[in-house]
């Protein structure tokens, strides 16, 4: 059965009046890396009898009084338990963010439940990346298919300046992106985008003419979902399983644009070697491995997993089958 199937209709609704609350009142807020966040509280903290805004409750997360929200928006939040009470303040159980004037559910911070649907600069940077991409492509995709979907902002990014799609197929292991991505396209008013339960291809039928992904690149201590990529190739193993199986379920003239971290060792960059070796016996791939920055996440180099590592970039490999 899909995990998305068994899902509480009230709170789905509830999520949906508060997205529609929020854009009425023109909400938008730039979701940013977690060590940012947690300065932007601090910094917060040390203000005293400022007024709490919709930004400061379900962007950065703070704490608020029943008094600082709307009376109906406050009683259907936690009539569906999407609000909790922590001492003597409320706290949401949600967040929302923006991308190009949409808004998106996504988890509250900080994101240390395993089930955790992140949100922040990699889903800024996939979406623009792709669309830059798909702007050098002339021909027209039908069916497409984000893995690692999350929040499925990229899936609703492309399908707003993509008509051509007839079908999205966005994926993941975590019922709750699943979820948050439903009720994302909803909102979005798209028809087209469908969340299915899956390890990579396990559950997916059939060929694509375009797969794209952001999967999870790093390798978590606590392994969640959102974050750990696997311990082969140094958090790279989850991406490399995507081209190596991505690769046979292009259509003819197919693309795979892949949005990924790799963790470079002092002697070299065992994700490229690998992805080499592979491109060798795949004649009918153009592909190309582009590093966009060099140094993200310093602060893991830190943890005892990557003490063998110099430095972690992003990087985009983009495949495509000759017709």
């Amino acid at each position: 059965m899909n995990p998305i199937l068994n899902i509480n209709t009230a709170q789905q609704q509830a999520l949906l009046f508060l997205l529609d609350f929020l854009k009425q009142r023109n909400y938008q807020f730039t979701a940013i890396t977690p060590l940012s966040h947690q300065r932007i509280l601090e910094r917060k903290g040390k203000k005293k009898n400022t007024a709490i805004t919709l930004r400061d409750i379900f962007g950065w997360n703070l704490a608020f009084a029943e008094t600082d929200l709307d009376p109906t928006l406050f009683a259907i939040l936690k009539e569906n338990q999407l609000i909790h009470l922590q001492g003597h303040q409320w706290l949401s159980d949600v967040r929302v963010a923006s991308l190009d004037h949409e808004l998106f559910i996504h988890s509250s911070f900080p994101t240390v439940q395993h089930d955790s649907v992140f949100f922040g600069p990699d889903t800024y940077r996939f979406a623009y990346h792709l669309k830059q991409y798909l702007t050098t492509k002339p021909q027209s995709f039908k069916r497409g298919l984000e893995l690692c979907c999350g929040t499925s902002a990229a899936a609703i990014n492309l399908a707003k300046s993509c008509p051509n799609l007839n079908e999205i197929i966005v994926a993941d292991l975590n019922p709750k992106a699943l979820l948050y991505s439903q009720i994302n396209a909803k909102f979005a008013s798209l028809n087209n985008i469908y969340p299915v339960y899956s390890n990579l291809f396990g559950h997916l039928e059939g060929q694509f003419d375009l797969i794209f992904a952001n999967p999870p690149y790093l390798m978590d201590a606590d392994q969640r979902q959102y974050r750990h990529g696997g311990n082969m190739l140094d958090g790279s193993e989850l991406s490399f399983r995507i081209l190596q199986e991505g690769i046979e379920r292009l259509n003819p003239q197919g693309c795979l644009f892949l949005y990924t971290g790799v963790a470079i060792r002092p002697d070299g960059n065992p994700f490229l070697e690998q992805l080499e070796k592979l491109m060798v016996s795949k004649p009918n791939i153009n592909w190309c491995y582009e590093e966009i920055d060099p140094d993200v996440f310093g602060e893991e180099l830190e943890q005892p997993a990557y003490q063998h590592i110099e430095r972690i970039a992003l990087v985009l490999v983009k495949a495509e089958l000759m017709g």
